[in-house]
């Protein structure tokens, strides 16, 4: 077995103040307290169920997974202090630390301590499809056994005679399932296939721990409905939540890496509108705030102006998604037509709506490819982004072209329509999409298009900005814009039950390779929420998901990346992130990584009593990119 470090490589808390200290010419007052908002309300707390920011949020903080990124983005020890693997990457061992105590809601050890037993009951938990974990497809056919275990249980439940009861099925978990528990601080997974990458996996909440004699208490249906039903092994426990007002953290002072945690208290406050945020930031009510357009823009040649910074970016790509079952005749009509969809795709002026978030430089906010650029690299170290079948769609900045996207609608409308506006086989009638919208369709053009986006004042301009570009591009009398709006969950209010023709949304990246997201987007994948199918694209995935090379496999991925942009499934433009900040935390001594939970985390954080500067956050910028290059040629 080829052994991993074993001994953590972040930066001890000591040496992180140093380095801000140094990076400011001086010292200031560091505070034990960070202020922040959140928009939408989590329905659970339940750490497998991960279905907003909010959420995550306080998962990454109250519970820990094997391995974490350190600031610089690197895989090092959480509650396995170590690991190794077998020389293919198909056999992973993970040893625990020992004495580590599940915490409750008081920040009180239990008589719980975490052991290698809970690793492999949150493997089972997930791994059941009446728990409704939605991401549990991207480890499905990474976990020997798994994906034959998991339809077993779907096809019971959905009448299908499998030859066994489900109860024969949840038995043979132990037996047929990769993952066991060899001794009481052992962890081993056995996977289906070679899988280097497989620690960023690890980071995800689909590989939490959960202690199943409290499950067990508590019972399925009320796990994580309250602070009290839940446990903590992370470096913060729940010690407030009040609905629909807000969320405390309290540091978990049993926590095994305690001295790295500085900030002993998260107060989370729900506030909707972004204004508000800022104006509660400049009252000193709260440690961070994010700003958009106009606010940077009001802040101009004041006094604020100076603490004003570029947010980081994320792996999180933003994409309009397109509903190809629409309940909407004459959307469900043009939608199936791929010119129609190269319409949108070239007449939706990308640039212009991200002004909303960064008024200076929107085109820095652009991405046009699914899987993120700076994230995933092959054995030499070549960006996946920069394979020759994707390297231009990155390369190619604001698409935005009006004489094209109004040829293609030429094209479509020929196709769809008997020449003098009527679309075939699309009657008069009524469309249902109460809450959301209803309204009349007279089968002709023009095109009535739903699109849904929240109550978000930013979302709001978003939706009439769209609205009149989309005017001016194809005119009155061939597209209009119903706008819609929902108030709490866009995929409970408006995804699942279809209530949308078009709609604005994102998805987070997972793991460290293409098939993270893209066999997510296949025919029936877990985030195809526009339910297209496409025979071809299914299966240039399939054969990129079974090469193991990974030049090989990267090529054959930027193949099916670039035939499902060009068939415009989906409208990419934007990556997470970015925009502008103002904040009290110093950048860059707090975890850092594309994918999972960890990048959420405070865990290092270092907060001072007055904001950083524009200035001095540049310093510290360079001062962190020459220590990563440094850190990184090790």
């Amino acid at each position: 077995m080829k052994r991993t470090s074993s001994r953590a490589i972040a930066l001890a808390a000591a040496a992180l103040a140093l380095f801000a200290l140094a990076s400011c010419g001086g010292e200031r007052k560091l505070v034990d307290r960070y202020a922040t908002t959140y928009i939408t309300e989590a329905k659970t707390l339940n750490y497998f169920l991960l279905l907003d920011s909010t959420s995550q949020r306080v998962a990454a903080n109250t519970q820990d997974g094997l391995v974490e990124n350190d600031r610089f983005g690197r895989y090092v020890p959480s509650l396995a202090e170590s690991w190794s693997h077998s020389p293919d990457y198909k056999e992973w061992t993970f040893t625990l630390r020992k004495g580590v105590k599940w915490i409750d809601a008081a920040g009180k050890p239990t008589q719980w301590e975490v052991t290698s037993d809970d690793f492999v009951e949150g493997l089972r938990y997930v791994a059941d499809p009446k728990n409704g974990i939605k991401n549990v497809s991207t480890i499905r056919k990474v976990i020997a056994g798994l994906n034959n275990y998991y339809y077993d249980l779907l096809d019971f439940d959905d009448g299908v005679d499998i030859g066994n009861s489900r109860e024969e099925v949840l038995a043979s978990f132990a037996k047929d399932v990769g993952i066991s528990a060899p001794d009481q601080y052992t962890v081993s997974y056995r996977l289906a296939s070679p899988t280097p990458y497989f620690l960023s996996y690890l980071v995800t909440e689909l590989f939490f721990p959960v202690e199943k004699a409290f499950m067990d208490q508590v019972g399925l249906q009320d796990f994580g409905t309250a602070k009290e039903r839940l446990l903590y092994s992370g470096a913060y426990y729940l010690a407030d939540w009040q609905r629909d007002k807000q969320v405390v953290l309290q540091k978990n002072d049993q926590y095994w890496d305690a001295a790295k945690v500085l900030v002993k208290t998260i107060n989370m406050q729900k506030v909707g509108d972004p204004t508000i945020s800022v104006q509660m930031f400049t009252r000193g009510e709260l440690s961070a705030t994010s700003l958009q357009a106009d606010q940077v823009k009001a802040l101009e040649g004041g006094n604020w102006a100076k603490f004003v910074y570029p947010a980081e970016t994320s792996s999180v790509t933003y994409w309009f998604i397109q509903n190809f079952t629409s309940s909407n005749p004459e959307f469900k009509a043009f939608v199936n037509n791929e010119n129609f969809r190269k319409a949108l795709y070239y007449g939706i002026d990308r640039v212009k709506l991200l002004e909303l978030y960064d008024p200076y430089n929107p085109s820095g906010l652009l991405r046009n490819t699914v899987v993120p650029e700076d994230v995933i690299f092959d054995e030499a170290g070549t960006d996946y982004t920069d394979y020759k079948a994707v390297k231009d769609l990155k390369a190619r900045g604001n698409y935005y072209d009006p004489a094209k996207a109004k040829d293609y609608f030429a094209k479509a409308v020929a196709e769809l329509t008997d020449g003098a506006g009527a679309i075939k086989g699309v009657q008069a009638g009524a469309v249902d999409m109460k809450p959301i919208a209803d309204f009349k369709v007279d089968g002709k053009l023009p095109l009535q298009i739903v699109y849904v986006h929240s109550t978000d004042s930013t979302d709001t301009k978003m939706a009439l900005l769209l609205q009149a570009m989309l005017k001016d591009v194809f005119g009155a009398a061939n597209i209009e814009l119903v706008l819609g709006s929902f108030v709490d969950d866009k995929y409970n209010d408006v995804v699942k039950p279809r209530r949308f023709d078009l709609t604005y949304d994102s998805f987070r990246f997972s793991f460290a390779d293409p098939i993270s997201q893209l066999g997510r987007l296949t025919t029936k994948g877990s985030v195809n929420d526009g339910e297209w199918s496409d025979a071809e694209f299914d299966a240039l995935v399939s054969q990129g998901e079974a090469e193991n090379n990974l030049a090989k496999r990267f090529d054959i991925f930027s193949m099916a990346e670039r035939m499902f942009i060009d068939r415009a499934y989906v409208l990419p433009f934007q990556m997470g992130g970015g925009a502008y900040t103002m904040s009290k935390a110093l950048p860059f001594t707090y975890p850092r990584g594309g994918f999972g939970t960890t990048r959420f985390k405070y865990k290092g954080m270092i907060v001072e009593s007055e904001p950083v500067t524009m200035e001095r956050y540049q310093k510290l910028k360079a001062e962190f990119y020459k220590e990563l290059e440094s850190t990184l040629k090790k």
